[in-house]
């Protein structure tokens, strides 16, 4: 399936040249980087896109290739870069500085994670 080491997807639904088959995460030539944000979208999208080919419904939005990384700055402090790689001619962020509040915002992000997760 791979060539060059990643396995070629279409953007916006990240199917294979093999039917029925899809591709996410570290291996997707999607172009977007290596995070685990990216790869948690996209496999909502994979989610989608299998749903609405069995059940016969509409095509799904599609992979947005947008995320959000949180950056730890020490003291209690984190801030937060949104990124968008496919909507221009370049990729674009915005940053938002180091605060106390964005830690909290992260701790959340990382608790609604496990809860789903793994149930806890």
């Amino acid at each position: 399936m791979a060539e060059d080491g990643y396995i070629p997807v279409d953007s916006r639904t990240l199917r294979t040249r093999f039917p029925g088959v899809y591709a996410v995460g570290d291996v997707a030539t999607v172009g977007v980087p290596k995070a685990g944000v990216f790869a948690e979208s996209a496999a909502r999208v994979v989610a989608a896109e299998i749903i609405a080919e069995v059940r016969g419904g509409d095509d799904p939005a599609g992979y947005g290739g947008t995320g959000s990384c949180y950056i730890e700055f020490g003291a209690g402090r984190v801030g937060r870069v949104d990124v968008d790689f496919p909507s221009g001619p370049k990729p674009t962020g915005e940053y938002h500085a180091p605060t106390a509040e964005m830690a909290a915002e992260k701790q959340g992000f990382g608790s609604e994670r496990r809860a789903r997760w793994f149930n806890r």
